[in-house]
């Protein structure tokens, strides 16, 4: 008898979360215009592959890029993070998916004043709606410094009555203010900061999620996904941001 070689599709795609997969918009081409990588960064990836680091790295990231993101945040913002509570991601992307579906919560709404689409593709698979006005089942907020500033500080206000959960994302921000809300002693456990190299590095897929007394179970997350970020790219990076930041 002839086997029907016809696929079908399963019927696990009639569930809600399949359902959300199936109706993702396309993802952005990549910038045709990226910037050349410096030569010392391409060397330091070289030498990185010649010493051997060519397996799994410590699951949060190289100690090493841990610390300097914990040094930049002290220096750049006067926010205290400690390595521990930072995790090495497969660049702000990542970060954005772990942070939204993790701490946002299912059937909620995510407070966003500014540009939301960093974020629409993960809160559209968690089931949560994106909102530009403050309501009730609001469980976090999601700015960046782009927000004006006098915006950010009335919804920080109400993000510490209310106990919200604050993604800080400085990747790909316009502005740069020495602004940041974990500045804010009584909102900064509940501050992640994401940034990333992808405007300078483009490929390398570099970023991080630092802070919060979700630092744990946020870098659980990121396990889960992609285990860790690639070490021949964070050996890369370090070098990137020792010289050149």
């Amino acid at each position: 008898m002839e086997k029907n070689n016809t696929m079908t599709p399963p019927k696990l795609l009639a569930r809600p979360l399949a359902e959300r997969v199936a109706a993702l918009d396309d993802l952005r081409p990549p910038s045709a215009d990226e910037p050349d990588i410096p030569a010392n960064v391409i060397e330091a990836a070289v030498a990185a592959l010649a010493r051997g680091e060519t397996h799994y790295t410590d699951r949060p990231g190289i100690p090493e890029f841990r610390a300097w993101v914990a040094d930049h945040l002290a220096q750049r913002y006067a926010v205290v993070v400690d390595p521990a509570e930072v995790t090495i991601t497969c660049g702000s992307t990542e970060a954005r998916f772990v942070t939204m579906t993790l701490l946002a919560e299912a059937g909620s709404a995510v407070l966003c004043p500014g540009d939301s689409s960093p974020i629409r593709g993960a809160l559209h698979i968690l089931g949560a709606d994106i909102v530009d006005t403050i309501r009730d089942d609001v469980s976090l907020l999601y700015i960046s410094p782009d927000v004006y500033r006098e915006t950010s500080i009335e919804l920080l206000q109400r993000a510490e009555e209310r106990d919200w959960w604050i993604v800080y994302d400085l990747s790909f921000a316009k502005t740069a203010p020495p602004f940041h809300p974990a500045q804010n002693e009584k909102l900064a456990s509940r501050v992640v900061t994401i940034d990333s190299l992808s405007a300078d590095l483009a490929g390398w897929r570099l970023g991080w999620m630092a802070g919060s007394a979700a630092a744990l179970r946020l870098r659980a997350g990121k396990q889960a996904i992609t285990i860790c970020t690639t070490a021949v790219s964070q050996w890369a990076g370090l070098e990137w941001v020792r010289t050149a930041l």
